[in-house]
C-alpha cells in the first residue's frame, strides 16, 4: 500500500510490538484507515487494539476488509476492536473501509488508537531488539569497528568497570606478530588464505583473540542469525504483496462488470430518480383513492340519513298499520252487528210475509162474503196499506242489503 499524501501516520509501540495507522485514499474503491502491525518478538503474541469511531458516524458505515483481516474486527458500541495472533517477526496489515464520508472528513478518523494488550508482555527488564534493514551492514560496521551491535549497548555500558572498551574489533594482518592474549610479543602468527573469516578462525585457533573480542564476535554472529527473522519478514511482504495482486485482479475484474465506483453510483442514482418518480405516481393515486373515498363516504353518509328518514317512515306506517287494524276490527264488529240485524229483519219479513197471505187470505174470503161496494172500497184500503208495507219492506231490505 502507498501513503496517501496530506495526512500523517500515527506509530505506537508496546511490549515488541509497533503499530502504523494511516489513510489511504487511492488503494481501495473507498477510502480505508489502515493499520499495519509488526512483531519484534521471538515467540507468538497475541495483540487486541481499539480504535474509537467519530461521533457524527455510525459503526454500519464502516466496512471491513475479507482479505485484510475483516474475522478479526469486533464492532463495540461506539468503538472498533482489532485481535489477532502474531508470529515472530511478523508483518500484517488491516484496513477498513469509510462508506459514509469522503477525504475531507478523514482527520477525525486519524485519532490515536490504543494497543489494548500484548500477550504475553515483554518482561519489565527486558529491552525491544529491532532488527535493521540490513543486519550485513551492521556487522560489516562493526568488524570494521565503525559501528555497534543492537542490543549490545546495555552490556558494553555494564562491562566498562571491569573492561576495556570492546565496541571495536581490530584485528590484525595475519602475516603480523598478535600478542593480544598476552603471549610472547615475539610469537609470529602462520599465513592464512580465504580473506577475513579464515584469518578470524585462525586467530582464534592460535589463541590470539582476547576474551572481550571473542564475547562481541558471539554477539556479532548472533545478530547475523536474526536475519531469519528478515527474511520470514520479507517472506510475509512477499505473500502480502501476492495477495494484494490477487485482490487487484479480483477489483479488476469486478470494475470490468460492474463498472467503476461513478458508473454504479451514477446507475444507483438513475434508479433512484426512477423509484422517486414511480413514488410520485403512487402518491397521486393515492391522493385520488383519498378524494374517492371521501366522496364514497359522503355517499354513505347521504345513505344514512335516507335510512333514518325511511325508519321514521317505516316507524309511522306501523303505526297507521296498527290504526288499520284497529278500525277494521271495529268495522268486523259492525258487520257482525249488521248481519245480525239483518237475521233479524229476516225474520221480521217472514214472518210480515206469512201475516200478508194471511191478510190476502183474509181478503179472498171477505170479498166472497161482502158485496161488491163496500168491498171494493176496503180492498183499495187494504190495497194501500199492502203497498205501504211493500214500499216499507223495499226500503228496509235496501237500507240493510237484502
Amino acid at each position: 500500500m502507498s501513503d496517501s499524501q496530506g495526512y500523517e501516520e500515527i506509530v505506537l509501540s508496546s511490549d515488541g510490538v509497533n503499530v502504523v495507522k494511516r489513510f489511504e485514499e487511492n488503494e481501495f474503491p473507498v477510502p480505508a484507515i489502515a493499520f499495519e502491525f509488526t512483531s519484534n518478538r521471538d515467540e507468538d503474541v497475541n495483540i487486541a487494539l481499539s480504535d474509537t469511531v467519530p461521533e457524527d458516524i455510525e459503526v454500519e458505515d464502516l466496512g471491513f476488509h475479507p482479505e485484510y483481516g475483516s474475522e478479526y474486527w469486533v464492532i463495540d458500541d461506539d468503538s472498533i476492536v482489532f485481535e489477532r495472533d502474531l508470529e515472530p517477526g511478523e508483518t500484517y496489515t488491516t484496513v477498513y473501509g469509510i462508506r459514509a464520508t469522503g477525504s475531507d472528513n478523514v482527520e477525525k478518523f486519524l485519532t490515536e488508537p490504543t494497543l489494548e494488550s500484548v500477550d504475553p508482555p515483554l518482561p519489565d527488564d527486558a529491552s525491544e531488539n529491532v532488527v535493521p534493514e540490513s543486519d550485513g551492514d551492521v556487522i560489516k560496521e562493526a568488524i570494521s569497528g565503525d559501528g555497534e551491535i543492537p542490543g549490545l549497548e546495555e552490556e558494553d555500558e555494564e562491562d566498562e568497570d571491569e573492561d576495556e572498551d570492546v565496541a571495536k574489533l581490530d584485528l590484525k594482518d595475519p602475516n603480523d606478530s598478535a600478542t593480544d592474549n598476552g603471549a610472547d610479543d615475539t610469537a609470529t602468527a602462520p599465513a592464512v588464505e580465504g580473506g577475513v573469516v579464515a584469518a578470524m578462525a585462525a586467530e582464534i585457533r592460535q589463541q590470539n583473540v582476547s576474551t572481550e573480542d571473542l564475547k562481541l564476535l558471539r554477539q556479532a554472529f548472533a545478530a547475523v542469525e536474526e536475519e531469519g527473522a528478515t527474511a520470514a519478514k520479507v517472506e510475509q511482504i512477499q505473500d502480502d504483496v501476492a495477495d494484494l495482486r490477487a485482490y487487484t485482479g479480483a477489483l479488476e475484474e469486478f470494475l470490468d462488470e460492474n463498472g467503476t465506483a461513478q458508473q454504479i453510483l451514477d446507475e444507483f442514482e438513475g434508479q433512484l430518480e426512477s423509484f422517486e418518480s414511480r413514488l410520485s405516481s403512487v402518491q397521486s393515486s393515492t391522493d385520488d383513492n383519498a378524494e374517492q373515498v371521501a366522496a364514497v363516504a359522503e355517499t354513505v353518509t347521504g345513505f344514512e340519513d335516507d335510512i333514518a328518514a325511511l325508519d321514521d317512515d317505516v316507524v309511522a306506517v306501523r303505526e297507521e298499520m296498527d290504526s288499520l287494524a284497529d278500525e277494521v276490527e271495529t268495522v268486523s264488529t259492525d258487520v257482525d252487528e249488521a248481519t245480525d240485524k239483518m237475521d233479524s229483519v229476516d225474520e221480521e219479513l217472514s214472518e210480515f210475509d206469512a201475516t200478508l197471505e194471511s191478510i190476502q187470505s183474509d181478503i179472498e174470503e171477505l170479498e166472497a162474503a161482502v158485496d161488491d161496494g163496500d168491498m171494493a172500497q176496503r180492498l183499495d184500503d187494504i190495497e194501500q196499506s199492502i203497498d205501504d208495507l211493500q214500499t216499507w219492506q223495499e226500503q228496509i231490505k235496501s237500507t240493510f242489503g237484502g
